[in-house]
């Protein structure tokens, strides 16, 4: 038995466990996916904080562009000085994705051998064994709100059904949300472009929904209402506000990395050296002679005017 193999499995026991708990094998996978959500808790806090810190310091990355743009090392140096100071992987925020993406496959496996009655001679010896229970058998042949929970929308059979097609739509809508929440709401023009072109991901995902088990799907779904909470709690509305205008404006009260973020690009503006351009080199050189000639010719204007006493003499 390889990893993966071992990794199926255990998720097969861990969803047979809380449908035991709850006697539904839909609210397991709703158990199953806030208690996996609560394990990972601690590095998407992080990854969330990392990701707030990175939009709060643009001030200051953008500045730094700007003056050592055409010196890649020093323009690296200077990127990473900032990271350290305040604290910023920029890794960070793909390490929960990272961690979910198995977890999801993982379910999408276990749902198939658990919810499939010719793919159960898959499941694992502990599955299998735990199976034996008729309590169980009974939970796994139940149905959610009439659909089969090992049933995909469009699957070798064919499409299965209008109510199928709830579970993929909400993932896509809940996926948006949460990416247009994690991105700033005044962004300039080069974060706009890079949030529009991340707006794929979610109908990348939603596609793979619709082949999906809707077991699976479920899974995906409630840890996506678990991530827009999260992301909630961590940045508010974000840019999500610029697209529904009844959105609350954001109160969150200013943080002290944006008040230095500003502080320090203003006081960098204002001691900025001024630019020397070729005008400002050559007018001293042109005024010069015609302010003296004047000058020369109004001491010539005052001596005639009043002459020396002593040539009188």
């Amino acid at each position: 038995m390889n990893i993966w193999s071992a990794f199926v499995g255990l998720l097969e026991q861990l969803l047979l466990f809380f449908s035991s708990l709850t006697g539904n094998m839909a609210l397991g996978i709703v158990l199953f996916t806030i208690a996996a959500r609560l394990f990972i808790l601690p590095l998407t806090l992080s990854s969330l904080r990392s990701s707030r810190r990175m939009q709060e310091v643009q001030p200051i990355l953008k500045e730094i562009q700007r003056k050592y743009g055409k010196d890649p090392q020093r323009l690296q140096e200077e990127t990473l000085r900032v990271y350290r100071e305040y604290k910023i992987n920029p890794v960070g925020g793909c390490l929960p994705l990272l961690l979910q993406l198995p977890i999801f496959f993982g379910v999408y496996q276990a749902v198939y051998h658990l919810m499939v009655p010719e793919q159960r001679v898959n499941l694992s010896a502990a599955a299998a064994e735990m199976l034996k229970d008729e309590r169980l058998a009974q939970i796994l042949s139940a149905p959610f709100f009439g659909m089969d929970l090992g049933v995909p929308a469009f699957g070798p059979n064919g499409f299965a059904g209008f109510a199928y097609l709830v579970l993929p739509v909400l993932s896509i809508v809940l996926q948006l949300v949460q990416q247009l929440m994690a991105t700033p709401r005044v962004q300039d023009p080069q974060q706009k472009a890079f949030t529009q072109a991340m707006l794929i991901m979610p109908f990348v995902f939603g596609y793979i929904a619709f082949t999906f088990p809707t077991g699976a799907v479920l899974y995906w779904v409630v840890s996506s209402v678990i991530g827009v909470i999260q992301q909630y709690f961590t940045s508010g509305w974000g840019s999500l506000a610029n697209y529904l205008r009844f959105l609350p404006p954001d109160n969150r009260p200013t943080s002290a990395l944006s008040l230095a973020s500003a502080s320090t690009t203003a006081t960098e503006t204002q001691t900025e050296t001024p630019k020397v351009d070729f005008w400002s080199v050559m007018r001293p050189l042109i005024e010069a002679p015609v302010e003296q000639g004047e000058a020369g010719g109004e001491e010539q204007r005052t001596s005639r005017q009043y002459p020396n006493p002593r040539r009188r003499r």
